[in-house]
């Protein structure tokens, strides 16, 4: 930690002056600020509605068990697992009425709202209904995804926590989800520091749009409403000025040095190889094309590149919008909900969005670029020292934002 008392009333470091000081007198080590089981005072996307039938879904949300069914009128309801008779697990149970589930062990039956409408063993005289209620995790269902409120108070605005592409019908919502062998704090810093040219030098991305390497300087942050941590996708914009400006020779010199560095203390350059040009070269134009068109979202707040609290990564490809939320499921593993957004309006263009996601898309962000994520991410420690380097900019303003504005935190690192 910092030595406040050597610094008596000077002002607070900044990001830059933090990662300055690694080392020194050491940055300030915002992760035990952090919750492992993740942020409750928030909305989180649980599952697609179509996935609950008529009988019970049990999932598990930052460290809880909670049982979905359908409710009252249909809608999907949440409870917590157990039983307030005797532990009953309600996710084995069944839905033998309508808009209700019944506890496997005891018949104990409740309704969306919780209340106990009967103990079916006990007959219609029980004294149980009235006065035992299951614990009730609001829901709400946006253009056919469940989000879960998993906070103990009265929950926020959903306006707050979901991107706006879900309170319009224009458009076209498209959803994958995994689990992650992390945790959810590991899986949210994961993005646009030094390890995307690396660790994702073979990706399919990789080899359509080049990945230039970062350089030693973190790309810019700007907190937007204390709610989104927004970067600039600097690292492709060099790449285009060094092919734009300036003369031939030099042009040609400036991105060969993006694209592939010497390093005399390893005697060799890196990367080793250069063919993935042999793809890029071809395909570099239409990338130039897409990031020279306006934003898919206009609202500052959600567009653009950057992370979103609870714990959302927002990038805008311009034909379409990207959205990765690590809902934590307990401290080891993060269940992935990806959304796909694209702004397309005519039925032949929703149709080619479709077959494009679930022919490419879908394989290329989860099956292809995820997977080379988490087998980084997943042995990584988050307990252990850190000697940060001005590339890990971005993730120090994260957890700035999360420890000072995140809802329900009790530290406010200042």
């Amino acid at each position: 930690m910092v030595d406040t008392q050597a610094r008596g009333s000077q002002a607070p470091l900044s990001v830059e002056e933090e990662v300055n000081h690694q080392g020194q007198t050491g940055a300030k080590d915002r992760r035990r600020l952090i919750p492992e089981l993740g942020l409750k005072e928030y909305w989180y996307p649980a599952l697609e509605s179509r996935k609950v039938g008529k009988k019970p879904v049990g999932m598990q949300f930052l460290g809880e068990q909670l049982v979905f069914f359908r409710g009252k009128g249909g809608d999907v309801s949440a409870l917590w697992n157990v039983c307030p008779h005797r532990g009953g697990s309600l996710m084995h149970g069944n839905c033998h009425f309508d808009g209700t589930i019944s506890c496997p062990y005891h018949g104990w039956t409740f309704d969306g709202d919780g209340n106990v409408l009967a103990v079916l063993p006990e007959g219609p005289e029980s004294k149980i209904p009235g006065k035992v209620k299951a614990r009730v995790y609001p829901t709400r269902t946006l253009r056919g995804m469940v989000f879960i409120w998993m906070g103990e108070g009265e929950p926020a605005p959903i306006e707050e926590d979901v991107p706006p592409e879900f309170f319009h019908n224009d458009g076209l919502v498209m959803y994958a989800a995994e689990v992650w062998p992390a945790n959810w704090r590991l899986c949210v810093e994961n993005v646009a520091d030094a390890h995307v040219p690396y660790v994702h030098r073979d990706a399919v991305f990789a080899l359509l749009v080049p990945m230039p390497l970062t350089g030693p300087i973190g790309a810019p942050t700007a907190m937007i409403n204390n709610r989104y941590s927004k970067l600039d996708n600097l690292s492709f914009q060099a790449l285009i000025s060094a092919k734009d400006t300036g003369a031939p020779e030099a042009k040609k010199q400036k991105r060969k040095a993006l694209l592939q560095a010497e390093f005399p203390a390893l005697g060799g350059r890196w990367p080793k190889h250069q063919w993935r040009k042999l793809v890029s070269w071809s395909t570099e134009w239409s990338a130039r094309k897409r990031f020279a068109s306006p934003p898919t979202e206009t609202n500052d707040e959600w567009n653009g590149l950057g992370r979103h609290l609870p714990a959302m990564v927002r990038i805008d490809y311009r034909t379409h919008v990207f959205t990765r939320v690590n809902v934590p499921v307990d401290a080891d593993n993060t269940r992935q909900v990806y959304y796909h957004y694209s702004a397309v309006s005519s039925p032949l263009g929703k149709l080619w969005e479709k077959l494009l996601f679930h022919a490419f898309h879908r394989w290329a962000h989860v099956s292809n670029f995820s997977v080379q994520d988490f087998r980084a991410v997943e042995p990584q420690r988050f307990d252990t020292a850190e000697y940060l380097s001005s590339t890990d900019l971005p993730n120090v303003e994260w957890r700035r934002l999360v420890v000072r504005h995140a809802r329900g935190l009790e530290h406010r690192d200042v």
